[in-house]
């Protein structure tokens, strides 16, 4: 492959590779690199470049692709088959790229253009924000290397941001009691209730159908969940679950079950009174004419309910942390609050619940001196005859 170099200033030199003709207008194609250093740096990033070209891995520069145009590209090639929920965080993802790094030629792109942009995402943005929408530009650009559009990926080389874990926000047994009781007189009665007692995820709750409930047996059976960011229009998207482990048994006692009975029977009632208006999906929970429930509107009935308890306000997850943290400090084997919680490993349980377990370690103290609490206690260096003069 030819090329050659040319010395443009001191310590500064032009790296020039013929490249293939176009294969659609037949015109010549060069690709230029400014290193900076002596005359071997030059040579070197020449036979580098070459030996991509000749080895059909180097990837032609489109100048007039800027990453903006790129990543809306990607998009439209890519999302087909994602979760809907996905989804919506790769439209977040990119609109807020597009605003800091948007006009960017793809093909210019480096690591430090990257690492700059990190600074300049909003910022009310948490942590975790910033590192998934970083994860979403560097898997795009992924892709780009394997169409040959990059040769490599810039996002590689930046320092991704940190991944900090929100602190769990849970309730102890009398501040869940007292939630409830300032719930029942609303309608998301039985909703809350259910995610205390059962730790399902918002969108398994909202998609969940009469089918799904058995209240003679007392078992609920988790097959699928609501995509909560379409969820507005009060037709239900359903997707399936993120793991096998998501499609899960969970059983629930006599007092969740004869919630859920009273939940139905005024459910009937309003269907009754809806008339033809009623939409006819069997969701468990429903707005009054039946079609899904808009999480916000969830949301917005759960903080009015903390505020109205007088207990700390929390997410509707956080629900579920409650629920699990319940469990633990009862006694429950982790393992079954794994399988309660569609966590494919109960790793994932210990990892995300240990640390608000402060008194697990006082209780192993506890457990290990019941066991051994018919050990006699001595001190065998007491009775140890002392070396010198007549101690052997």
């Amino acid at each position: 492959m030819r090329g050659h170099i040319r010395k443009r200033a001191k310590d500064s030199w032009t790296v020039v590779v013929e490249l293939p003709r176009d294969p659609e207008t037949g015109k010549r194609r060069q690709k230029w690199v400014t290193v900076k250093g002596t005359k071997r740096d030059a040579e070197r990033v020449l036979a580098e470049v070459a030996a991509q070209v000749t080895a059909g891995t180097f990837a032609a520069p489109r100048a007039k692709l800027s990453l903006g145009e790129y990543l809306d590209q990607w998009y439209e090639a890519c999302h087909t088959g994602v979760r809907l929920n996905t989804q919506g965080c790769w439209q977040r993802a990119i609109k807020h790229w597009k605003e800091v790094l948007g006009g960017a030629p793809l093909a210019r792109l480096t690591a430090l253009d990257i690492q700059r942009a990190l600074a300049r995402l909003p910022e009310h943005l948490s942590g975790a924000s910033r590192h998934t929408f970083f994860g979403v530009l560097r898997s795009a650009l992924g892709q780009a290397v394997k169409w040959g559009l990059l040769p490599r990926n810039p996002a590689e080389g930046v320092k991704p941001p940190p991944r900090s874990r929100r602190e769990l926000q849970v309730w102890n047994e009398e501040q869940a009691a007292r939630f409830l009781e300032a719930a029942r007189s609303t309608r998301y009665y039985a909703l809350f209730y259910l995610a205390l007692a059962t730790g399902m995820r918002i969108g398994e709750l909202l998609g969940l159908t009469w089918d799904d409930v058995d209240l003679d047996t007392g078992v609920i059976q988790v097959r699928r969940a609501i995509a909560t960011c379409v969820a507005r229009t009060g037709e239900p998207v359903w997707q399936e679950p993120k793991t096998s482990a998501g499609r899960r048994r969970v059983p629930i006692g006599g007092q969740a079950v004869e919630v859920l009975r009273q939940h139905r029977k005024a459910q009937l009632e309003q269907r009754l009174r809806a008339g033809p208006e009623w939409r006819d999906y069997g969701l468990v929970f429903c707005t009054r004419k039946g079609g899904a429930l808009f999480n916000m509107n969830v949301n917005k009935a759960l903080a009015a309910c903390c505020k109205k308890a007088g207990v700390p306000r929390i997410r509707f997850h956080d629900l579920r942390h409650t629920h699990a943290t319940l469990l633990l400090r009862q006694g429950v084997h982790p393992k079954v609050v794994s399988e309660r919680l569609g966590h494919t490993s109960v790793k994932i349980t210990l990892d995300i619940y240990s640390h608000v377990l402060p008194d697990t370690q006082e209780e192993a103290v506890r457990a290990v001196e019941r066991a051994l609490g018919a050990c006699r206690v001595g001190n065998p260096l007491a009775n140890r005859p002392r070396r010198g003069r007549g101690g052997r």
